[in-house]
């Protein structure tokens, strides 16, 4: 029985994806490691790429489907995905998360199992964490048992995809009845989400 078509999309979370990681623009990398997901999946799978039309139009060389629509918005990028082309499977990739590896990619493929509709990788919260009141008064600490960094990719039913709702934890917003799962997320596949936290990536990887 052949695999499921599969749409993966690199969704251009933040202008911080132009900014340049060694030698690649960090939405490049996600691309390339997007792009060789795909390969091993086969002929039933595609790049798209969703964002404003301004970031799609930096996008080139390279042959993919547009969709453009806020990626931030749950909603939004739902109805954008429901108006692009047919898939069964939709994986969504964080342009953000410019190491995440084939690996992970595969981890979260494989844990799509006939009764899940969703999964996505996360790993433990480490940190302290601390709730503060209005006026900055820290109240108590939050049990880091309770949290978990999520990452990307998603992998989502396109069926289990609502359409109506405009609310998600997920990048999309999921049907009530969603049967979703969780996988191992890397440790390097946290989010960039300023100018310092890319230079202090840039420096650990010249490190190496």
């Amino acid at each position: 029985m052949s695999a499921p078509s599969l749409k993966v999309v690199v969704a251009i979370t933040s202008p911080f994806a132009f900014q340049t990681l060694i030698n690649d623009t960090v939405v490049n990398a996600c691309i390339q490691e997007s792009l060789a997901f795909i390969s091993n999946y086969g002929s039933q799978a595609h790049l798209a790429i969703a964002g404003s039309k301004e970031a799609l139009s930096k996008i080139s060389d390279i042959s993919f489907e547009e969709i453009v629509c806020d990626p931030n918005d749950p909603h939004h990028l739902a109805l954008g995905i429901q108006s692009a082309a047919n898939a069964e499977l939709v994986m969504i990739h964080d342009s953000q998360r410019a190491l995440v590896k084939s690996a992970q990619f595969d981890r979260v493929c494989a844990a799509l199992a006939d009764n899940i509709d969703a999964v996505r990788p996360v790993s433990a919260f480490t940190e302290t964490l601390k709730s503060v009141t209005a006026d900055r008064f820290v109240s108590a600490t939050v049990d880091r048992n309770s949290m978990a960094r999520v990452s990307t990719p998603q992998l989502i039913r396109v069926s289990a995809i609502d359409c109506e709702s405009t609310i998600s934890t997920w990048f999309v917003p999921l049907l009530a009845n969603a049967k979703v799962m969780t996988v191992a997320a890397d440790p390097e596949s946290a989010r960039i989400n300023s100018n310092n936290e890319l230079k202090l990536l840039q420096n650990l990887l010249d490190l190496k």
